[in-house]
């Protein structure tokens, strides 16, 4: 988000507000504390409301009309989207925007690499692609994040032996930022880990998907590539960043079953934006080159004649037992390995993608981002 987006924001904590609601269970004005605020995003947390002495817990998703000591605006509008519970308990309250209905597109500048890795189903080695890529990629000098946008299942955190204070749920949720949730890995390279077991995560609302957008803005300036690991399917949640990025790597594997899977996932992508859509098919998991070559033949000839797609094969990667144990050691094998190969492999497709990294750039340095996100922790 730009910094300024909310630049008329004036709540503080502790202020008292007046505003009226007008929901199928409610009707009313009701009066409240401000009990938190998170002004880049326009979020204010409120106590619930009473009403004859008991609290009245108005529905997620309902429309409050705030009242202001603005003579310009004297009303605001904002949107119920969430509710806490336990000892801090209140209502999320989100000021709208035109764009609250609105899908927006992430826009990287031209500086930054925004790359999606996706695949039709789970199971054909993904996120080991994406963090195996993204090693790669900061071994050659570039300043990489991985954002885990496998929402509600993610697992970049553990497959890294990396415990994260806060996670996307918590940035979702507006209790903090994108920038606060940052976790450096090595030199180079950092991620910006998902949660797990979160279901409500599995399905994003236009709104937490543009929050989202725009909280990437926030990030940018200090990647050289952002690889955006989504969750695997056709789910809208998982298009919508692929789209965004306006593709990236397809990943999948020579059973049958994988090969249909991801021809579903090509499809349903092209459908939507065909002429935008850059997507590179990477074949994992093969046994020899000629599997790989068989497997991406079938899945170009498929989108060459039936959706009139042209589909890019980034290369393949061998089945190697040692990559299991690069998981269970929690480890990247790239690193682990780095003769073997599988890293080999992993590398190349790297080098291909972008061989030379940028010019320096003292704003875009490891200490700039340490910097700016020490000045977002003290506002958290």
């Amino acid at each position: 988000m730009q910094n300024g987006k909310q630049k008329d924001f004036s709540w503080k904590i502790g202020d008292q507000i007046t505003f009226e609601v007008e929901s199928g269970l409610f009707e009313g004005t009701f009066t409240s504390e401000i009990v938190g605020i998170n002004p880049r995003q326009g979020i204010i947390q409120i106590k619930f409301p009473k009403l004859e002495g008991k609290l009245v817990l108005i529905p997620v998703g309902t429309a409050a009309l705030v009242k202001t000591d603005n003579p310009q605006e004297n009303e605001e509008r904002y949107t119920v989207i969430d509710r806490t519970g336990g000892e801090t308990r209140c209502l999320v309250l989100k000021k709208c925007t035109k764009e609250v209905n609105q899908l927006i597109h992430i826009n990287p500048p031209q500086d930054t690499k925004l790359v999606s890795v996706c695949s039709g189903k789970g199971g054909v080695g993904k996120t080991t692609f994406a963090i195996n890529l993204a090693f790669s990629l900061a071994d050659l000098g570039h300043r990489v994040c991985i954002l885990d946008a496998a929402f509600g299942t993610g697992n970049i955190d553990v497959l890294l032996d990396i415990a994260p204070r806060f996670h996307i749920g918590h940035v979702i949720s507006g209790k903090c930022g994108l920038m606060d949730i940052v976790t450096e890995v090595k030199q180079n390279l950092h991620i910006l880990p998902g949660c797990s077991g979160v279901q409500p995560l599995t399905q994003l609302s236009y709104y937490e998907y543009n929050l989202l957008a725009f909280e990437l803005e926030q990030i940018f300036p200090y990647f050289d590539v952002i690889i955006i690991d989504t969750s695997p399917g056709i789910a809208a949640g998982t298009t919508n960043f692929i789209l965004a990025a306006q593709g990236g790597y397809l990943i999948t594997t020579p059973e049958p079953h994988a090969i249909t899977d991801t021809y579903a996932l090509l499809k349903t992508l092209v459908s939507s934006h065909p002429k935008a859509l850059k997507l590179s098919l990477v074949v994992n998991r093969v046994l020899f080159r000629s599997e790989a070559e068989n497997t991406a033949e079938k899945l170009q000839f498929a989108a060459r004649r039936f959706l009139d797609f042209e589909l890019d094969c980034a290369g393949f990667i061998f089945e190697d037992p040692r990559i299991r144990d690069a998981n269970v050691k929690q480890k990247a094998i790239v690193e682990l390995e780095p003769a073997s190969q599988t890293s080999q492999n992993f590398r190349a497709i790297a080098k291909q993608f972008a061989p030379q990294p940028p010019a320096s750039d003292e704003s875009r340095s490891q200490g700039g981002l340490i910097a700016k996100i020490k000045s977002f922790g003290k506002r958290a």
